[in-house]
């Protein structure tokens, strides 16, 4: 699987997950909801910020709370088919984001800005690129020598195909899915202190757990998988945050679509 492909994987986890707390029967947890809200806080404690909610609303309040969100920042790592990735990235509302990725000891750059995705790998990467498209070492070398130290524009047919990016656009990551699920509120937490509400639903094999804030807005916090085949975990920070991104420098572009010509 190509270093590209697990990027979209893992934000399309992010947005498999979150689209399983936000949907399901409003209903079904009502019981659970109350039991974790029926108890009456310490005077060291603050007030349930969810009291009466059902852990289906809760998760609701969540997702509509990160797509109003200007920008964030997600951090984490996830393994598919036997690769672990580990990824930070910055993003911003216009589609604008900037970050990286590491999988298989090799690692890569990503800025997307303007609706045009630059990408920034370095020699194993680029080696990598090239093995998987059948070509041979002094091919592959070739490859990671040209490259090297450069920006490669993506092409601009892969730009608008579905392949894109997805944790560059905070509306594919956290639109809803109207698939229903089943979820129930654990205790209570925090995450880098910040009190969080703790939700919980499978998918297929996989545990899925997520942290939302207490405090202020309901943000999602942290996103946990363990077991199935994708486990991972994904931590989001720094919301609305200025996030400025900015083109490379030209001279250090490769473009593709320049190159046929």
């Amino acid at each position: 699987m190509s270093n590209r492909i697990l990027l979209t994987t893992a934000a399309l986890c992010v947005t498999a997950a979150l689209s399983l707390t936000a949907c399901g029967d409003d209903k079904g947890d009502a019981k659970a909801a109350g039991d974790a809200t029926s108890a009456t806080p310490s005077p060291t404690q603050s007030p349930d910020p969810f009291k009466g909610l059902t852990p289906d609303q809760i998760s609701e309040k969540a997702r509509v709370a990160m797509t109003k969100l200007d920008s964030f920042k997600v951090k984490g790592g996830m393994t598919t088919d036997g690769e672990h990735m580990t990824f930070d990235f910055a993003v911003a509302a216009k589609g604008n984001c900037h970050g990286s990725f590491t999988t298989g000891g090799a690692s890569a750059e990503i800025r997307e800005v303007g609706g045009t995705t630059y990408m920034k790998g370095d020699e194993k990467f680029w080696q990598q690129m090239g093995k998987e498209d059948g070509s041979s070492s002094k091919e592959t070398d070739a490859l990671a020598e040209m490259f090297k130290g450069r920006w490669f524009k993506m092409p601009a047919e892969d730009a608008k195909s579905d392949d894109k990016f997805p944790f560059c656009d905070i509306g594919t990551m956290f639109e809803k899915d109207e698939k229903e699920s089943h979820l129930t509120r654990g205790a209570d937490t925090e995450v880098n202190g910040t009190p969080a509400a703790t939700l919980k639903g499978k998918d297929g094999a996989a545990t899925q757990t997520l942290l939302i804030s207490a405090k202020g807005e309901p943000y999602a916090l942290r996103l946990t998988a363990e077991g199935g085949k994708e486990p991972g975990s994904f931590d989001f920070s720094a919301f609305n945050e200025p996030v400025t991104v900015t083109p490379p420098p030209a001279g250090e572009v490769i473009d593709p679509d320049k190159l046929k010509g």
